[in-house]
C-alpha cells in the first residue's frame, strides 16, 4: 500500500512539472523568396531587435535569440519556397522556444506588414487562359 502511495505521489509531481512550450507558427506570403529573405533578416534585426546567431539564404533560415522579460529565448525563422495560385510564395515558419504561440503569431503578422510596406501589395492570382476552341473551319469531320 505504501508503494502505491509513493507511485501516486511521484506521478502527481511529474504531471505538475510544466513542459517546455514548443510552438511553431506559419504564414504564407505571396512574394518571391529572393525578396522576402533580406527583408525578413532586416525585420528580425532592426524592427524586432533580436540577435542573429546564424543565417543561410541558400538554405532559407535565420537562427536568432529573443531577449524578453530578462531572459533569452532561441528562435528560428524558416523560409520554404511555395506556390499560391500560380504565383511564387514563401511559407514562413517561426519557432521561438519557451514562448507561447501568440508571440510567434504576432511577430509573423508584423513581418507580413513590413513585407507589404516594402514590396507592395501581393500580386493578383495568375489567370489561366481559357481553352482555345478550334476555328470553325478546323472542326473535326464526322
Amino acid at each position: 500500500m505504501r508503494r502505491l502511495g509513493i507511485i501516486v505521489t511521484l506521478l502527481a509531481l511529474l504531471l505538475a512539472v510544466p513542459a517546455p512550450a514548443v510552438a511553431k507558427s506559419e504564414k504564407t506570403v505571396v512574394y518571391a523568396v529572393e525578396k522576402v529573405y533580406p527583408a525578413a533578416v532586416r525585420f528580425l534585426r532592426v524592427d524586432e531587435g533580436v540577435k542573429i546567431v546564424e543565417k543561410d539564404a541558400d538554405a532559407g533560415y535565420v537562427m536568432f535569440e529573443l531577449s524578453q522579460d530578462g531572459k533569452t529565448f532561441p528562435g528560428a525563422l524558416e523560409l520554404v519556397v511555395a506556390e499560391n495560385a500560380g504565383r511564387p510564395a514563401v511559407k514562413l515558419v517561426l519557432r521561438i522556444e519557451d514562448r507561447p504561440s501568440y508571440v510567434e503569431t504576432a511577430m509573423l503578422e508584423r513581418l507580413e506588414r513590413k513585407l507589404r510596406a516594402e514590396l507592395g501589395s501581393e500580386p493578383p492570382p495568375v489567370q489561366k487562359a481559357p481553352p482555345m476552341k478550334p476555328a470553325p473551319d478546323e472542326q473535326p469531320k464526322k
